[in-house]
């Protein structure tokens, strides 16, 4: 029988294992580079608060006819001209677009930073599984060498009570023709554990070795409704949705700020020649203030319904998602109960096959039980020894899942904060100073 047991000392420990599956596998490292990219996407917009610099200048030819303000000699005469001035442009009011612009991009940093919690969630459980998987299949692979040399005692058992007369000698034909399908089991189960080994590779990031042993989760909910009300609250997946429907919130907001006044400060600087008709060199120097407030456009109204239904189809996303770990939930719960309930049948069965078994070796040395009674003991007891490990360890394996439905696997083995890149905040910080809380942000060279 399998065993899931705290682990020794010298032992690949489940926890290391899945430490270095988040901390390693390329899926992860992809998740961080999306934070990251996002991270400075919001941090570019330190530029809206920050003023304008440009640079510009033209040369070319000019005819100006102006008598009124013109020389003779200087009016409609073609004069090469050239200049080349520095401007300044400084927002002071642009109705709330920056600010909006501010929420969206620290939410959508949220939603990022928790898209890769999420991922950190996937694939600790990804190596909790294969981790079970190999457990599993090694025990099974135990036991099919025990059914074979069972079935070679049988053999050996045999041999005696046909030199003794008192069993045909065709009874031996037929165990070897159990045993020989109990090699063939055998070389399945172990093919399955070499592919085991493997996805184990892939997922961990190296090969299994030493003792590995499963320890057990005491945090399972008291009944369903209590996982699902957590699972809703904790789940890193709803919270994505939210976050979606804020930022849906906060686009609508940034469309919004184009019917409103947009008053900048100005200032510049111009050197040229011979401009606007005039021999000689001029320069001009300008400061003030621009209002550009458009009125009226037709697209407006069909904007307005299109920004009303994103943000609508935002908040059902967010239902949908609460819906679907509800129901994840329930589904996790039910393998739960039923691998609990099972494993207990299974156990009371294990034990009445053992007993089947030893009383039908007994009777056939007494030649009051047939062979192939006592092979097909064998067989029976064999699978429900097998059934057993595998309900054991589906089991086992359904209880870390209730706490990933939770999105508290990593936080179980001491992961959550050592592997978040950043903090869920962002949205919190701009709304509580949009200038300047969110570029506070120390991005660590990556390692």
């Amino acid at each position: 029988m399998v065993t899931f047991s705290p682990v020794s000392t010298s032992a690949e420990t489940l926890q290391s294992a899945v430490r270095n599956a988040v901390t390693n596998n390329p899926a992860q490292q992809a998740a961080n580079a999306d934070v990251r990219a996002t991270l400075f996407e919001m941090l570019e917009l330190r530029g809206e608060y920050q003023p304008e610099v440009f640079l510009f200048g033209e040369v070319g030819g000019q005819i100006v006819d102006n008598p009124s303000t013109l020389s003779a000699a200087e009016n409609n005469t073609f004069k090469e001209t050239a200049q080349i001035g520095i401007g300044v442009e400084y927002t002071l009011f642009d109705g709330y677009r920056r600010e909006n612009l501010v929420y969206r991009n620290a939410t959508r940093l949220d939603a990022s930073i928790l898209r890769q919690l999420d991922a950190t969630e996937t694939l600790a459980l990804n190596a909790v599984e294969a981790y079970i998987d190999v457990i599993r299949l090694r025990e099974l692979s135990r036991l099919a060498s025990e059914n074979i040399g069972r079935h070679e005692e049988i053999a050996l058992q045999i041999r005696d009570l046909v030199q003794l007369g008192r069993i045909p000698s065709s009874d031996g034909f037929l165990v070897d023709d159990r045993i020989a399908a109990a090699r063939d089991a055998k070389l399945g189960i172990d093919q399955s554990l070499a592919n085991a080994i493997a996805r184990y590779e892939r997922v961990v990031g190296r090969s299994p070795s030493g003792a590995m042993n499963v320890p057990g989760v005491k945090n399972v909910p008291k009944n369903l409704r209590a996982l699902q009300n957590e699972a809703v609250r904790r789940s890193f997946r709803v919270r994505i949705a939210d976050k979606l429907a804020r930022e849906a919130q906060f686009d609508a907001g940034i469309k919004e700020a184009d019917r409103k006044p947009r008053v900048t400060l100005n200032a510049g600087l111009t050197y040229g020649k011979n401009r606007d008709g005039n021999l000689g060199n001029r320069s001009d120097a300008f400061v003030g203030v621009r209002m550009n407030w458009t009125l009226y456009n037709g697209r407006r109204p069909a904007q307005s319904a299109g920004l009303q239904e994103r943000i609508r189809k935002a908040e059902l996303d967010r239902r949908v998602a609460a819906d679907e770990v509800r129901e994840l939930a329930a589904r996790t719960w039910n393998a739960y109960a039923k691998n609990a309930e099972r494993s207990g049948v299974l156990g009371k069965q294990l034990r009445a096959n053992i007993m089947i078994v030893r009383q039908y070796r007994d009777e056939l040395t007494a030649a009051k039980r047939s062979l192939i009674d006592v092979l097909e003991a064998e067989r029976a007891a064999f699978n429900a020894r097998f059934q057993k490990i595998s309900s054991d360890a589906a089991l086992t394996f359904s209880k870390y899942q209730l706490l990933a439905t939770r999105s508290q696997l990593t936080a179980h083995f001491g992961l959550a904060e050592t592997n978040a890149v950043f903090e869920v905040n962002y949205e919190e910080r701009a709304r509580q100073s949009p200038r300047s809380a969110v570029f506070n942000t120390v991005v660590d060279p990556l390692k």
